[in-house]
């Protein structure tokens, strides 16, 4: 974070804007059904941003080079398979959390890595799934404890004057990139052949 802290700060800022832009075109279009316009913004703004600051943060903990462009790299592979893992994901999770919220944290659990398979390995959105679920056997307290520590470390970093949540976000993010990297160190997954690299 140090060495990275202000491409990661604009990373951050860049995540930011496009998870707000959703709410703020639902705001702006009363006359659309509700809540039509900020689903289509996530899905084909918000989602693909989210996916490729995940995959920046992961080169930064690599050591890779990377440049802010990479924050929208989502747009530049294979678009498709981005936002159906995405999709996918959400409703599994959301779905999850209808029934007594436990299997919603299972769920969010299970398929954390989702992102990272993607951006990294190329995968197709259901390969990527289900490779998260393999991967993730074993490590759900240590992710369990990242989740709940991260609630605590963003609070904190709203408590510091607002802007403390930048650093906050980018501890969290830096956090859970080196924990899919040190599960895949130990057993990697081969990137695959049908995505654009």
């Amino acid at each position: 974070m140090k060495e990275n802290f202000t491409n990661l700060l604009i990373i951050v800022i860049i995540l930011m804007i496009a998870q707000s832009i959703s709410g703020v075109a639902n705001s702006n279009n009363p006359s659309l059904s509700e809540g039509s316009l900020s689903f289509l913004v996530w899905l084909l703004i918000a989602g693909p941003v989210a996916y490729g600051c995940k995959w920046v943060f992961l080169k930064a903990v690599r050591g890779n080079n990377y440049e802010i462009k990479d924050a929208f790299s989502a747009f530049n592979k294979d678009f498709f398979e981005v936002m159906l893992a995405n999709l996918i994901v959400t409703v599994i999770i959301v779905v999850g959390f209808l029934f007594l919220i436990v299997p919603g944290i299972i769920f969010a659990i299970k398929l954390s890595f989702v992102p990272y398979l993607v951006m990294d390995k190329q995968m197709k959105a259901m390969d990527a799934i289900k490779k998260s679920w393999e991967m993730t056997t074993g490590h759900g307290a240590q992710i369990f404890f990242i989740g709940l520590l991260s609630i605590f470390i963003a609070i904190g970093g709203l408590l510091l004057f607002i802007v403390g949540i930048f650093p906050a976000i980018m501890w969290i993010k830096s956090t859970i990139a080196s924990f899919y990297l040190s599960v895949d160190q130990s057993n990697p997954v081969e990137p695959a052949t049908t995505m654009a690299s």
